[in-house]
């Protein structure tokens, strides 16, 4: 859920990035990093960057020209936004729809083999039709703008391979008239390629001035709670923040969980969150405390079992290899039919860090499951008038990869069948078979789908030496099972992922014996 920076916020950085894109001087650097640590609003201010050189974005009060020749947004949330193959992919066919003649290059050259091959992507779908179109643009117009943001999140170092080609790229003089705007956190390896980059090419958002930062989350939080801009308590909330623009944006979320709400509720809530908070420096704590206060009382009076089923939802919800709706979550953690229910209530509970988007279930930002899974952070002691207890919130990722891979195994043992959607004869292509897509959304359910098309990728994120406790679930599913799932992914459009997939599980269950 990405929105623009708050007007009269950010001001120098964004103007300081804006001048630097419209800088035509060959001495004007080609790439710009932006770097800062969780939650300090870098992926706002590359949002507002592209947002205010995009003719197609509105809302911008006082628009650039229209420059934006593609972006790319990395998020650890979708499978096709944490990989290192899809950055070249989507700027490539962005920039083709904004720049026609190198569309009309990136046509002739007919190298789209190379999109399957990481090594050769840059060169055949980037370099070369680039190079071949950029004579026939005008040598006053200002250079098109590429934002890709928080490089950090793609999957196995992809970010930092990316970026270490962009940077070689570039430095052997190609793409010239495109300039790069770069976002990701203080990675020491991405740290180490821009360490030759100019002064004025960086900026290190843990260098500005505490005063400038501070005054902008005020300007913030003035602007999210109108109802309360005069209290006080805003100055300390202010305080609070230190710095950490996403500690002031969950905060809103946390006073604000609904869109009508009286002032006082609002003040109330606001109380209720500085009194929860002990007075700390920034660093790892401050977020990790205001993430703690959110679970205490979203978990607060659960016990036993009814405890343990809400936070295997949530670990359910960050364990997936895509986001999923409140009922694959709830059906991927039990079989009992209230558990969809019971999901549903645990991202109404944690609304200031979880949202519902188009039936899929986000978290607002990375640093909320980071929180999670590291287990020194999210088990934590609370005070109530019982005393204090030990609150264990952590996720284990390896032992929650295996329970949902058990349960992609039940799901599978208990829908999959011969001709799952009934389909009148074999001897018919899908393309032949009347309202062939209903047939399939009837009879294929979600938790289905997701089961099919996951259920290796949690098998191989599992413990190694849980590799016994597979031993039944393999054995039944490959001597009994196996042709009604490549039927099934078949007709989900998925066939050929199917080798990809049994290579996988093949690959763990070698290690593992």
């Amino acid at each position: 859920m990405r929105e623009p920076c708050t007007e009269g916020t950010r001001v120098d950085i964004l103007e300081r990035v804006y001048q630097w894109a419209l800088n035509t001087s060959p001495n004007s650097p080609s790439i710009f990093w932006l770097t800062g640590q969780a939650g300090s609003g870098k992926s706002t201010i590359a949002y507002t960057v592209a947002r205010h050189f995009d003719e197609g974005e509105n809302g911008d009060p006082n628009p650039g020209p229209n420059i934006l020749g593609a972006n790319f947004f990395c998020s650890r949330q979708f499978e096709e936004t944490r990989r290192r193959s899809n950055i070249i992919l989507t700027l490539v066919y962005k920039l083709s729809r904004q720049c026609k003649s190198y569309a009309t290059a990136l046509y002739n050259s007919n190298k789209f083999d190379s999109a399957e091959i990481l090594n050769k992507q840059m060169k055949d779908l980037l370099v070369d039709p680039w190079a071949k179109s950029i004579s026939q643009r005008p040598s006053e117009f200002p250079p098109y703008l590429i934002v890709v943001d928080a490089l950090d999140e793609i999957e196995n170092e992809g970010g930092s391979s990316f970026l270490r080609g962009l940077v070689k790229t570039v430095d052997d003089g190609h793409l010239k008239a495109l300039k790069f705007f770069i976002t990701s956190r203080p990675d020491p390896e991405l740290a180490d390629l821009c360490a030759s980059f100019e002064s004025d090419a960086i900026c290190h958002l843990y260098n500005v001035p505490t005063d400038t930062v501070k005054a902008d989350i005020a300007t913030y939080l003035k602007a999210k709670l109108l109802a309360l801009q005069d209290k006080p308590q805003l100055s300390r909330l202010v305080e609070k923040a230190d710095g950490l623009f996403i500690y002031a944006a969950t905060a809103v979320r946390y006073i604000c969980p609904q869109k009508k709400m009286a002032p006082q509720e609002q003040l109330s809530l606001m109380n209720e969150l500085l009194c929860s908070m002990p007075d700390v420096t920034a660093g790892p704590s401050l977020i990790d405390n205001l993430y703690q206060q959110i679970l205490s009382v979203a978990f607060r009076g659960f016990k036993g079992q009814i405890f343990r089923d809400r936070l295997n939802v949530l670990h359910t919800f960050l364990c997936t290899e895509e986001r999923v709706s409140t009922s694959v979550a709830g059906r991927l953690t039990s079989d009992s039919e209230g558990m969809k229910e019971i999901a549903s209530l645990v991202v109404e509970s944690l609304h200031a860090v979880l949202y519902i988007k188009e039936n899929r279930v986000l978290w607002y930002h990375a640093s909320f499951p980071d929180f999670i899974f590291e287990p020194s952070r999210s088990n934590f002691n609370i005070v109530d008038t019982s005393g204090s207890c030990r609150v264990v919130m952590s996720c284990d990722l390896a032992t929650h990869h295996a329970f949902l891979a058990h349960l992609c195994f039940n799901v599978m043992a208990s829908k999959l069948r011969f001709n799952i959607c009934n389909l009148p004869s074999s001897f018919l292509l899908d393309s032949e078979v009347p309202d062939l897509k209903r047939q399939v959304e009837e009879n294929i359910s979600d938790v289905l789908e997701y089961s099919c098309r996951y259920w290796a990728q949690h098998l191989t994120r599992a413990m190694v030496d849980k590799g016994r406790s597979f031993q039944d679930c393999i054995s039944e599913f490959l001597t009994l099972r196996i042709l009604f799932w490549i039927e099934t992914m078949n007709l989900l459009g998925s066939s050929g992922r199917c080798s990809p997939i049994l290579h996988q599980a093949r690959e763990w269950v070698v290690k593992v014996s």
